[in-house]
Parts: structure tokens; sequence; C-alpha cells
């Protein structure tokens, strides 16, 4: 399979090979296997530990995504997203999926992809999958936070919540308090969602309705936000979704932001740029990743 691979990518003339370092448990046998791909290696993976092999220096590069249950078809669609934020794939180019279930220690699936060409998993984003001055670690963050929310809910229960990111001016003027901002008056390294200490009191206020708004550096400028949109959605979007994805896409028309939408009723994560749905992260059947 990965023999088969390797001449994928080779002859579709594909820019990378994107490995799911998670299929193997053993730091050796995931560098043998390394070696046998023999092209430009992405390793995808959860975990902390993994590094390339020594010698590969920029043909093998490193692409964390968030640790939390997912289908592979929504790892593969938030690593291209984190790829392509880090610059490492760009809009045109070929890539080849190589994953199978974690810690099996057997590749079971090829996939290729032609980015900005695939409209059901990311429409035209791969250009500037990320808005100006957000950084892709923030992006990362928000991606758990929401991937969380979508599988766990809150104390039992599902919840539906939205994260807007980038050109908060802009956003904030397109928006009003719908309670008191509870991040008013902190220290800005107070209200940072890169800090872990933050964690449970967004969990907590993912309960309020509105949007979270924060800075492309990751500071928290406020919840419980309504957002009131200028401009119309050009395209409607697909069916099943409601009126805060709806929000959620038109406040991304005219501004510059991305907004990420969790689902209450399904779990679902959907991120909108410019007024389009560029991927959705759906949660996995039995609350696993091992379905495609």
């Amino acid at each position: 399979m990965v023999r088969h691979a390797h001449a994928i990518a080779r002859e579709s003339s594909a820019r990378a090979v994107l490995l799911s370092a998670d299929v193997i448990q053993e730091e050796q046998d995931l560098a043998g296997l390394i070696e046998d791909v023999g092209f430009r290696v992405i390793l995808v993976t959860r975990r902390d530990g993994v590094r390339a092999p020594d010698g590969w220096g920029e043909y093998c590069q490193i692409v964390r995504v968030p640790d939390v249950a997912m289908t592979r078809a929504g790892q593969i669609k938030v690593a291209i997203l984190i790829a392509a934020a880090e610059g490492l794939i760009a809009q045109g180019d070929r890539v080849v999926c190589v994953t199978g279930l974690d810690r099996s220690g057997t590749i079971d699936t090829v996939i290729v992809l032609d980015l900005g060409h695939e409209i059901e998993m990311f429409g035209g984003s791969t250009a500037e999958p990320l808005p100006s001055g957000v950084e892709p670690a923030v992006f990362q963050r928000l991606l758990t936070l929401a991937s969380e929310l979508g599988l766990e809910g809150r104390e039992g229960r599902p919840v539906g919540t939205l994260f807007v990111v980038g050109d908060p001016d802009a956003v904030l003027a397109q928006s009003r308090q719908l309670v008191i901002n509870p991040f008013r008056g902190y220290p800005e390294d107070e209200r940072n969602v890169m800090d872990p200490k933050l964690e449970e009191t967004i969990k907590e206020f993912s309960a309020i309705d509105g949007a979270f708004i924060v800075r492309g550096d990751g500071v928290l400028l406020s919840a419980g936000r309504y957002l009131v949109p200028v401009d119309k959605l050009e395209e409607p979007l697909p069916q099943g979704l409601g009126t805060r994805h709806e929000a959620a896409a038109a406040v991304t028309v005219g501004t510059q932001a991305m907004a990420l939408c969790v689902s209450q009723s399904t779990g679902t994560v959907s991120i909108f740029r410019r007024g389009r749905l560029i991927a959705d992260i759906q949660k996995p059947r039995g609350g696993s990743g091992d379905g495609l």
C-alpha cells in the first residue's frame, strides 16, 4: 500500500504525502514507513512526541491536529487546513493522503486530493486559509475547543456555540452584546484562548446565546455577542444548517473573519470563510475516530 502511494504521488505530480503517524505506535516502525514512502512527507498526528527522523530535514514536516475523536475524513480536512495555514501546501497542490486506524499498525486507505477543486471538502479556501493576522496556533486551539464541545457537550448536555476569529473591529461593528460581556476589564493575558486555565471558563460560557469574538492573537474580546451581519450570502447554505450557521457565514462575507460554528443537534463543527462553508467536521458515530 505504501509503495503504491509512492507511485501515485510521483505519477500524479503530488506536492506531498500526508501520512497518519498515529497508525504506527513505535518510533522505529514510523521511521521505516517514512523511508518506504520515499517522498516529501507531512506527518499528521495528535501526539506531542512525534518527531521527523534524522536526516530528513524539510522533506518531513509535522502537522498536529486536535486530540479529539474525528472521522478519518475529518482528520484529513483539519490536517489540510492546518498545513495550508502553516504554508506547507497551497491551493492548486495535489496531495496523497495515507491513513489507517489509529494504533493498528496497518495502512489501509489512500486518497488523492486536488486542493481548490475538492468542492465538497474545501471549496476554494486554501489560497488563503486563515484571515490576515490570525495565528495558526490560535486557529488550532479554537478548533480543538469547538471539536470538544461538539463531541462532549457541556455537563452531559449538547451545546451549540460560535467562535468568530480575525478582523475584530469589523466584526464588533456588525454585532451587539446580548448580555454583559464576561471578559470585559480583564488583562489580555488572562483572557487568551491559548491559556489552558481558561478552557473551563470558555466551555461554561458556551451555554450563553451569541458568539465569542476572538482576536487573531487569541485574546477573547467578548462572549454572548449577537451577530447582525450587513451583507447577505450569495449562495444558500446546505440544508440542515440553522440560523446560527447563517449568521456565522454572513459575518464572514463583509469582514475578513473566520467563523467556527458548533451544531447543538449534531455536534458537527462547520467552518466558514468569505460566506462559504469551507469544511465541516462531523462527530464520529459512537465517539470513535474509526469511520471515514
